[in-house]
């Protein structure tokens, strides 16, 4: 399946929103602007990136979005997969929309997103001590535009940091990881609906059963799904995989450039990069091994003429 499907538009769409909020996060730090300029800003650029992403899609809709009729139609078993599916997701947006289990421990994201709110700035005051920064903060931190993000939603919407950044956010991490690993699915299978359907049944039970432990990939999106390594590993990864396997070039750039725009150290940043990197070099052998059984054959078909 190398077509663009609806669920590519929606996570490189959000793509965007997070390289809108790292423009002018870095134009609030680094030019000293209000947060409250730097809110109102980024809602423009956002309305404008609306407009000009309906219309391209309205321009290119012959070339996106894949036929309905190119599928098969869903036998019993499959439905009943499906369900199964729904039912999965809807339990674990409860579980993360009730916000009981938000691992907190070592993390100040909601706190950070209310030291902006607070002084109208962006990354000028400590969080913990209410107090301007004496010393400054690691350039690493500084560049990193989520809670900018988050804050924005919350002079949005009006409402507090805890909401938007520990039930709000993560639950559309949620939706966003599944949509992801849909796009995957359909790249592995692109006529066997139930395949997908088993496939996508299969991931939602692993992230159940891996949030038990912190680390994991269940644990970070349904426990902490805020944190810049949780869109990471459930939603960029399994996009940057399906775009490899379609050669889709400029779709990875972008996953590694957003990758780079939220991971908070350089610790385990890359990974994006790393993946789209074994998966060329994985390419290229197996041509090279194609390429050469190809040569091996024809030496023996003249042999044999011979």
């Amino acid at each position: 399946m190398k077509k663009i499907t609806i669920g590519d538009c929606l996570i490189a769409g959000e793509i965007m929103v997070i390289g809108a909020a790292e423009v002018w996060h870095l134009a609030a730090v680094f030019r000293k602007m209000s947060f409250t300029n730097c809110a109102m800003l980024l809602a423009a650029s956002l309305c404008v990136l609306f407009v000009a992403g309906t219309g391209f899609l309205i321009v290119r809709r012959k070339h996106i979005f894949i036929k309905p009729r190119e599928e098969h139609s869903a036998g019993k078993a499959e439905r009943v997969l499906w369900v199964l599916f729904a039912l999965i997701v809807i339990s674990q947006l409860i579980f993360v929309g009730m916000g009981n289990a938000i691992y907190r421990k070592g993390d100040m994201m909601a706190e950070t997103v209310g030291s902006f709110l607070v002084s109208d700035s962006v990354c000028q005051v400590n969080p913990m001590t209410g107090m301007p920064y004496t010393e400054g903060m690691p350039l690493r931190l500084k560049i990193l535009c989520l809670p900018t993000l988050y804050g924005s939603l919350c002079k949005w919407t009006g409402l507090g940091p805890v909401p938007v950044v520990h039930r709000i956010v993560p639950m559309a991490v949620l939706l966003s990881s599944y949509v992801s690993f849909s796009v995957l699915g359909r790249t592995l299978f692109p006529r066997e609906g139930e395949k997908r359907a088993c496939f996508l049944l299969l991931v939602s039970f692993l992230m159940w059963v891996g949030a038990y432990r912190y680390g994991m990939d269940g644990f970070d999106l349904l426990c902490c799904g805020f944190r810049g390594v949780a869109i990471r590993g459930s939603v960029l990864l399994p996009w940057t995989l399906s775009l490899c396997l379609r050669r889709r070039w400029f779709g990875i750039l972008l996953c590694v450039l957003a990758e780079a725009c939220m991971v908070w150290t350089f610790y385990g940043c890359g990974m994006c990069l790393a993946v789209a990197a074994g998966m060329g070099a994985a390419k290229l052998f197996c041509n090279r091994l194609q390429a050469g059984s190809r040569t091996d054959e024809n030496s023996a078909e003249r042999g044999n003429e011979g």
